[in-house]
């Protein structure tokens, strides 16, 4: 499958240590200036002190790296405290995953309401020629039965001006983008339309995401699971973190 090029995390924290000391206060908005001058005007989404003395928890393309008070260390990875053995990174990078997805407004979305009481809103970046995408919507009612409230974002893996592409952009563009949507997803070729659409924006969403593949879904907990999960799984998966409170990223097929 044809993946988008990852957040270069690693040039970031290569760029980072060779990054000279000139930088002496231990402030946020110096490590955002760092940032931005050391990775291609990159904006972090989320800097904040971290529980190590000296660094700061810096979110930058859906993933969290830790940057020392004065920008000239970086570490990627996840810190887990030894002896509760508690991830201290994940639940941060949930919260700013839920953060991110709030800044969609519905009217951007396509949503598919369950057919009783809402118990879980999830979030899921699709291609209308994705497999897994596709294999996932065919159980799209067993999902709504559930309680579970789909919001889709469009997500051409293939980028801008590609057929998939396109194809997203028709499906919006129809009164019945519900409907669209399923038959794109069942293979047929929509009618070509165009209109003021915001799959270029679900795009750039994605990419502040950490997206790897598609499917790609964020839970009502800011959970982010990435591939194809059956929907009894998805179901079960969605009530043990609403018990446990913990988010934890999973990865399935894609």
């Amino acid at each position: 499958m044809n993946y988008p090029k990852p957040v270069g995390l690693v040039a970031l924290v290569l760029a980072l240590v060779v990054h000279s000391a000139t930088i002496a206060a231990s402030d946020e908005s110096l490590i955002a200036r760092a940032i931005a001058e050391r990775f291609s005007g990159s904006t972090p989404e989320y800097i904040a002190p971290s529980p190590i003395p000296g660094f700061y928890e810096v979110s930058l393309g859906g993933e969290l790296i830790y940057v020392s008070s004065d920008a000239q260390f970086a570490f990627i990875g996840r810190l887990f405290d030894l002896e509760s053995r508690a991830d201290l990174s994940e639940p941060v990078v949930a919260k700013v995953r839920l953060k991110t997805i709030d800044e969609v407004p519905e009217n951007k979305m396509i949503i598919f309401e369950p057919m009783g009481p809402t118990k879980h809103t999830i979030t899921t970046f699709t291609d209308v020629d994705c497999p897994y995408c596709r294999k996932m919507h065919k159980e799209i009612d067993q999902l709504l039965e559930a309680g579970v409230r789909v919001r889709y974002l469009l997500y051409p893996r293939t980028a801008i001006g590609s057929p998939s592409y396109l194809k997203a952009v028709s499906v919006w563009c129809f009164r019945d983008r519900n409907e669209a949507l399923t038959r794109a997803k069942l293979g047929e070729t929509p009618e070509a339309r165009d209109c003021p659409n915001p799959v270029a924006e679900h795009i750039q969403f994605a990419g502040r995401l950490g997206l790897t593949g598609t499917p790609m879904t964020i839970t009502d907990s800011g959970e982010r699971l990435l591939g194809y999960l059956p929907a009894d799984r998805l179901v079960a998966r969605l009530e043990a973190s609403t018990q446990a409170k913990i988010p934890v990223t999973e990865r399935r097929d894609q």
